[in-house]
Order: C-alpha cells, then structure tokens, then sequence
C-alpha cells in the first residue's frame, strides 16, 4: 500500500502539469516552451565595419619643360630703313588689281574636263528609223540632250593665266608693300632664331608684337625652323621672300619679316 501511494504521489505533479498544458493550449495560450521558442532571438552582433581603405595619394602632376621662345627685337622705323623706292610709291587700283588677278589665275590648275558627244562611247546605230514612228527624228542616243549623251561646250583642261608686263608685275609688288608701310603694318625683328621647330613659341613671338590679323611672315632662306613654327598657327600665312607675290600681301593685314629679308626687299628699288 505504502508503494502504491507514493507511486499516485509521483504522477501528481506530472499529470497536473500535463493538465496545466492542455489547459493553455485550449485556451489559446501557448506552453511555455513553445513561447521561449517565439521569443525573438538576440540579433548576433554585427561584425565591426571595416576601415575605410585609404585614399591613393595623387600622382604629382608632370611639369611640362618650360618652352623655349626666342628672344626677338622688334625695330623701328629708324633703324628698320624702309626704302622709298619700294615702301613709298603711291598705290595705283587698277595696276594692282590687273596683277591680282593674273596671280589667282595662274593658280588655277585648269583641270576640269568634260566628254563631246563625239568622245562618249556608244551612239553608232540610230535609235529609230527616219520616218513613220510619229517621234522626233533621232540620229544617236548619245546627242547632249539625252540621258548618257556628250556635253555641249563643256570644260576642258586650260590655262587661266595670262600676261602681265615684268615692269608692271614688279611694280604692282612695290605699290602693294607700300600701302602696308603707309598703314604701320609692317613689322620688322632683328631675326627668328629658332633652334627648332616650336609652334607654341611662334605664337609666344607672336604675342609679344602688335600685330593684326590676318598676317603674313616674310622667311628668308636660313629661316626653315621658323617657318614650320609659324605655319600651323590660324590666320598665319608664310611665304619666302623670293616667292612673294602682291595677292599675298594684299591679302593680309600686317607683315612680319626680318631685318635680312627688308635687306632683299630694298634690292627691288634697285632694279630697273
């Protein structure tokens, strides 16, 4: 009997929580354990954000090499010695516009070229017969006014130049400078030393002078460094002093040139 009792003692608590339990789930509530599960968990701690990587330190700028420009002295009038024989002669219109316009036409290349209806190929047989067709009569189909037919009058490669008098040509040139001189257009340097060839130094040279656009800079035959030097610039023409024409003076607005090039260009006063 004693066992039997404490046997009914054991179970007392076990049934009275298992009663306890079905309680609760009966009415909605939810057992302990399974609550403890529904517990939100503890977010796990975050790993600590890593450092910023740091910045690359910038490269250091290259320094370009400083530019080279040539130290040029600009003349006066006084010690440029302009020759009135060629930078004193009174500008006549029509003698310059006649050697103008023979310079521009001698530099057409004349090249345009067209085919007659005789050098078009085909045409031999006549389209049609004579008569009885009701069409226009019709001797070939390579006539000027058919589709693939010959031009009529049309261009062939010629020579636009034309002659101009030596003497006339010369003083054309002497007239032409001395409409820059009278100006104050004409800028003359002791010399261009360019050691090699630098159009950034050009257009340095260039801004040290008072100097109006468009421009034409006069090279002897020494100057081949500065003539690449200033060729590349905008608004920048360069002609040798032997090659000097009055289309390309009265094309600009102001001439450059050096002390040896005026030295050549006062040779023209000379010469009959």
């Amino acid at each position: 009997m004693a066992d039997k009792e404490e046997k009914t003692e054991e179970t007392k608590p076990e049934a009275a929580e298992e009663a306890s339990a079905g309680a609760e789930a009966k009415a909605g509530v939810e057992p302990k354990a399974k609550a403890e599960e529904a517990k939100p968990k503890a977010k796990p701690e975050e790993p600590k954000a890593k450092a910023a990587p740091k910045k690359k330190a910038k490269k250091k700028a290259v320094e370009k090499p400083a530019i080279k420009v040539p130290e040029i002295k600009a003349l006066g009038e006084k010690e440029a010695k302009l020759s009135p024989a060629v930078f004193a002669i009174e500008p006549k219109v029509g003698v310059l516009h006649e050697a103008v316009r023979a310079e521009l036409a001698a530099r057409r290349s004349g090249s345009a070229s067209t085919k007659k209806r005789g050098e078009v190929s085909g045409g031999g047989a006549k389209p049609w017969r004579q008569k009885g067709t009701g069409r226009a009569r019709a001797g070939s189909s390579r006539m000027p006014h058919w589709t693939g037919g010959g031009i009529a009058f049309g261009p062939k490669p010629r020579d636009y130049g034309f002659k101009v008098n030596r003497k006339v040509r010369a003083k054309a040139l002497k007239m032409a400078l001395s409409a820059r001189a009278s100006e104050g257009s004409i800028k003359v340097i002791d010399g261009l030393p360019f050691d090699e060839p630098k159009t950034a130094a050009a257009a340095a040279v260039l801004a040290n002078l008072d100097i109006n656009y468009p421009l034409l800079v006069l090279v002897g035959e020494d100057d081949g460094n500065a003539a690449m030097s200033f060729r590349n610039l905008p608004q920048v023409t360069v002609v040798s002093a032997g090659e000097l024409g009055v289309a390309d003076v009265m094309a600009t607005r102001s001439v450059l040139l050096t002390k040896q090039v005026l030295e050549q260009l006062n040779g023209l006063g000379e010469s009959r």
